[in-house]
């Protein structure tokens, strides 16, 4: 396996964007199993979710009571169309950054400084909202992850969260911290003080950061809505099919 030097991606300003691609479909499976999902489950940051789910809601369910089990089901199904609501969120906010060309929100527009000359910039106020707008739709998502049953959805937002986590440095120079419980915070001041080709290079286009952000919220999105019998995916790029890998992992749990 090929292993990427700390080092020399801080020192190659040009490679910002290697870190963020999204899975590999060959090197990176063997047998269909897609080994970092595989070595988020040995390592134990699987288990640590689903024990956060445990700790919430406990795992005694009586069979002998029918209004209470009528009662857990409109829970559990309540806490299914929320979490299809956050993926929803999510999968927008992640492609309003994600998207490139004439509806970017990258695009360098006309900007005047205080001498009345004109240059071409960034909008960085329209990309700090966008950027924070990713951050609270991400933020919403991870604490609704906790209600969630649905192996494939715990693994897909584990993923995104280790994705997250493992760019918490480059996240930090642009003053976005992530916190204990996995949640994101901005600071606007210091994002508008960034470098935004930096700032692109991990929002915009494919294999960016917020383009693994995007694809996990999808991959949700499709399971929540299959669980709740509805037939139509979210995109075709975030599917599970019968044999993948995410449905083969679920047969150990």
């Amino acid at each position: 396996m090929t292993m990427i030097n700390n080092n020399g991606f801080w020192n190659n300003s040009n490679s910002y964007s290697g870190m963020f691609g999204s899975r590999g479909t060959s090197a990176g499976n063997l047998l269909g199993i897609d080994l970092s999902e595989y070595y988020s489950i040995t390592k134990g940051s699987y288990r640590k979710l689903l024990k956060q789910y445990y700790n919430k809601y406990g795992t005694d369910k009586s069979s002998s009571n029918k209004s209470t089990d009528k009662t857990e089901s409109k829970e559990a199904t309540a806490a299914k169309t929320n979490m299809k609501g956050s993926a929803n969120e999510l999968y927008k906010a992640a492609n309003a950054l994600v998207t490139t060309g004439k509806d970017s929100v990258f695009k360098k527009v006309d900007i005047k400084d205080e001498d009345g000359v004109t240059t071409k910039g960034y909008d960085k106020d329209k990309i700090y909202k966008a950027v924070n707008n990713l951050v609270e739709s991400y933020n919403k998502f991870v604490k609704g992850s906790t209600d969630s049953t649905n192996n494939a959805v715990l693994r897909q937002t584990l993923h995104m969260i280790n994705s997250v986590s493992s760019n918490g440095k480059l996240l930090g120079s642009m003053g976005i911290k992530i916190g204990a419980d996995n949640t994101l915070s901005i600071d606007e001041e210091k994002f508008k003080e960034a470098d935004m080709d930096v700032v692109k290079s991990v929002f915009n286009g494919t294999g960016s950061l917020a383009s693994t952000i995007q694809t996990a919220a999808s991959s949700v999105y499709m399971n929540v809505q299959n669980s709740l019998g509805d037939s139509n995916s979210y995109t075709a790029k975030g599917s599970f099919g019968n044999y993948s890998s995410g449905n083969i992992l679920d047969s150990f749990f």
